[in-house]
């Protein structure tokens, strides 16, 4: 201890007695006796630590509840305890101190509430830096990461928007002894460089709060950080493809129906297709998310209407199967070619065979299942897509 005073002293230079205040004794008392310990103004009024941030570094991953901050903070106070007089060649300069010497003066006991981990940044040595203006005002400077826990709701995704909160308190302190303020103006800026794949960038917000628990009152500093999720790749990704294999699945209303087999395997083979689509992004992504999300609800969609072109196909070939085609002879021959009787032999003059009717039917629904099915598929992405942009 002794030695750390004489490494103050040095760096304090010559200091003489604050006009109004305490001796230069009062000074180094304070430094090497244990009032450190104590808040300053102990017994008085709470002392008022204003905190501000620089964010140098985000890492968020998009599905996984964590997010990881590296940052400045900056804790100011005032302690009256600590103001000096410098001589006529250091005039007004203020005193640093390195990480090593931060225990000889009181420091607010803030931490985060909501971490999962962090540490101080120690390369070389700890960067940790306490500042003391002649007037007795203090700045503590900690370079730190941490990783904060921060729930997501995946369940616009891939539009969605995520909001991470981080919390700092004082530990030991009620709203007695402490009060925490945001600095003023913008307590919490993020370094432009920033960049988060996922992401855009964060949107800040800071407000306060207090907390009661059977110790007392505690002022606690809330941070909000809103991510917005790029889209783009979600998108090109998942979404326009899931939208292309439904396209394909018409052209099977254009086929006659003599290759109804050829309809059908067409359709089943872009059902399995586009189910293997849909699961792509659950086991890539989305493997913890126990609901489902906006994306489901797209694949869904399309997987429904691809099953309901195998069906049209279905129904198709069922009415050609129903269905009696005469020959020129009059004979009326299915399509394999034997020989039935013909079905007008059954009806009234005038009127058509049932055959002829479910045939005719048949080719009718394929020409109302390539107007119907590309106008309501229009239909249902001018609803998805304008709730899609909503969220965004």
């Amino acid at each position: 201890m002794l030695f750390a005073c004489s490494l103050l002293l040095l760096s304090l230079g010559t200091l003489a007695p604050a006009q109004g205040t305490k001796t230069f004794d009062d000074v180094i008392e304070i430094f090497g006796d244990e009032l450190h310990i104590l808040r300053p103004g102990y017994g008085g009024p709470p002392v008022e630590v204003k905190v501000s941030m620089y964010i140098t570094d985000i890492v968020m991953d998009g599905f996984k509840p964590e997010l990881t901050l590296t940052m400045y903070v900056r804790q100011y106070w005032q302690d009256d305890r600590l103001s000096f007089l410098s001589n006529d060649s250091m005039s007004a300069r203020s005193v640093s101190l390195s990480g090593e010497e931060i225990d000889l003066v009181w420091t607010p006991d803030l931490f985060f509430s909501n971490l999962v981990d962090g540490f101080v940044q120690d390369i070389f040595k700890d960067n940790v830096m306490i500042r003391i203006s002649p007037n007795g005002r203090v700045l503590l400077s900690q370079r730190v990461s941490v990783d904060v826990r921060c729930p997501l709701n995946l369940r616009y995704f891939p539009a969605d928007t995520q909001v991470c909160k981080f919390n700092m308190e004082s530990y030991s302190l009620t709203t007695n002894d402490i009060v925490l303020l945001w600095m003023d103006g913008d307590p919490i800026s993020v370094e432009p460089a920033v960049s988060i794949p996922q992401f855009s960038a964060p949107t800040v917000n800071t407000s306060y709060q207090t907390d009661m628990f059977s110790t007392g009152s505690y002022t606690k500093l809330v941070t909000s950080l809103t991510f917005l999720r790029h889209v783009g790749g979600h998108v090109t990704m998942f979404q326009i493809p899931s939208m292309l294999l439904v396209i394909a699945s018409w052209t099977s209303f254009w086929l006659p129906w003599r290759y109804a087999h050829a309809r059908m395997l067409t359709g089943i083979l872009l059902l399995l297709g586009h189910v293997g689509l849909a699961l792509l992004p659950r086991v890539l992504l989305l493997s913890n998310v126990p609901y489902m999300t906006l994306l489901d609800v797209w694949m869904g969609i399309d997987t429904t209407y691809i099953f309901f072109a195998i069906l049209e196909t279905a129904l198709v070939a069922f009415l050609h199967d129903r269905g009696q085609h005469p020959s020129e002879d009059g004979v009326a021959r299915t399509e394999g070619g034997v020989e039935t009787i013909p079905m007008t032999d059954f009806v009234k003059p005038g009127q058509a065979a049932p055959g002829r009717k479910l045939s005719g039917m048949s080719g009718r629904i394929d020409v109302i299942s390539r107007i119907l099915f590309p106008a309501f598929y229009l239909l249902i992405n001018i609803i998805y897509w304008s709730y899609f942009s909503s969220m965004q």
